[in-house]
């Protein structure tokens, strides 16, 4: 006999089809609990489990004494692999797109910086440092600071960074990232780059740091903000041997 799922879950794959299918525009208004009650011939509670699973997977968000409302749609991207946010975008479906805000080369005499010190560069050394707003369908998704080693990618600012992925531009110079480590932490977005993200200051952000490799030899540097209610990551694990566990 065939396992059947439990009936709040039938009752969240049915509306989340509803609102993918259709599609249902962002904020628009669910149906009532008591009208999802005697559409599903379900208890209330019941419901309420169909809800909750639909915002866990942030399909709808709640407004207390309001109702349930479709959310806007949260780009997701898989940790597995080290792609670009155009190369990303383009993956998703999602029309990529680039409002640059800085772009120069800079010197930096700081011996401290963690720029000098994750490119492996000495102080006074030359950086290419662009700071760009990341449109997903018109969509401010991303703060992206990026540092490159300028005497790896002399003339970088010639190419067009607002039309070009920056890998793709790392690429027709001969050091594309093949490679990368990369930290993820909780960040709350000050009014500055609040605005720039078109979201209320404080809001909840995350916060990527990524130093990028090609040949084993740091090419990028980069700090970005990503916005917590549009985003979420993936990674796939798996189980380590047992003699690789001390104890």
């Amino acid at each position: 006999m065939a396992r059947r799922d439990p009936i709040y879950i039938t009752i969240a794959d049915e509306i989340r089809k509803e609102i993918i299918s259709r599609p249902l525009p962002p904020h628009t208004r669910l149906p009532s609990e008591p009208e999802l009650v005697q559409r599903y011939g379900a208890a209330r509670e019941t419901v309420r489990r169909a809800l909750a699973r639909l915002q866990d997977q942030g399909l709808v968000y709640s407004r207390q004494a309001v109702g349930s409302f479709v959310a806007e749609p949260r780009v997701e991207q898989d940790l597995d692999h080290l792609l670009g946010f155009t190369e990303f975008m383009v993956y998703q479906g999602l029309k990529p797109g680039s409002r640059v805000l800085t772009a120069q080369v800079q010197r930096i005499s700081d011996p401290n910086s963690p720029v000098l010190r994750h490119l492996n560069l000495k102080p006074r050394s030359a950086v290419v440092y662009l700071r760009r707003i990341r449109l997903g369908a018109g969509t401010p998704l991303v703060i992206a600071n990026t540092w490159l080693p300028e005497r790896r990618f002399p003339g970088f600012l010639k190419h067009d960074v607002e039309r070009h992925s920056v890998y793709e531009i790392m690429q027709q110079m001969g050091h594309r990232p093949i490679d990368a480590v990369q930290t993820i932490e909780a960040a709350t977005l000050g009014e500055e780059d609040a605005l720039l993200l078109t979201v209320p200051a404080g809001s909840a952000a995350l916060l990527i740091k990524r130093i990028a490799y090609a040949g084993g030899i740091p090419v990028e540097y980069a700090v970005d903000y990503y916005r917590g209610d549009r985003t979420r990551f993936r990674v796939r694990l798996g189980v380590l041997e047992q003699t690789m566990i001390p104890g």
